[in-house]
């Protein structure tokens, strides 16, 4: 199951290098158009931010799996290591149940656009969303995984502290 995920992940690190690098070639290739022949093609717009939605939202996943989101640590400072496991893993099926609800929500705005289309690449709406419950998924399980593993330590942390004492 392990290397299922991590396969997973991978596959996803790779989607959101390709979409900021067609993103960036798509803007560029809008800007040359626009400055230098006076002339902008109407899809770039919509594959640039379909690309940024993209993007940021795998990006997202992807940091909350390697625990790179921001965090105020001026409150943790003078906590113990137990404390600040503890509310780590708080924090992280807090942001399980935000990856539930942008799984719920985001089935909820592809169903209301999948009938309308976007204006210049004339694709379904719903084309946009779709990377939102997808997303929403991964932020869910990546939390529970980094969730799971804070626990073990701190069971592991514990049961050493009273084997010693």
């Amino acid at each position: 199951m392990k290397k299922i995920f991590q396969i997973i992940f991978h596959a996803l690190e790779w989607l959101a290098m390709i979409s900021l690098v067609v993103m960036t070639g798509v803007v560029f290739f809008d800007v040359i158009l626009r400055y230098i022949f006076n002339q902008g093609m109407p899809w770039t717009q919509e594959i640039a931010t379909l690309l940024l939605v993209w993007f940021s939202l795998i990006g997202m996943a992807i940091g909350v799996g390697e625990k790179i989101h921001i965090s105020i640590e001026m409150f943790t400072m003078k906590c113990s290591k137990k404390v600040i496991g503890i509310l780590e893993s708080i924090d992280h099926l807090l942001i399980a149940a935000i990856g539930v609800m942008m799984l719920v929500y985001g089935l909820q705005i592809m169903n209301v656009t999948k009938n309308s289309t976007m204006p210049a690449t004339k694709m379904p709406s719903a084309v946009l969303y779709i990377i939102l419950p997808l997303s929403g998924i991964l932020v869910f399980l990546n939390a529970l995984i980094v969730a799971a593993k804070k626990d073990k330590q701190l069971l592991d942390g514990a049961g050493k502290e009273d084997k010693h004492a």
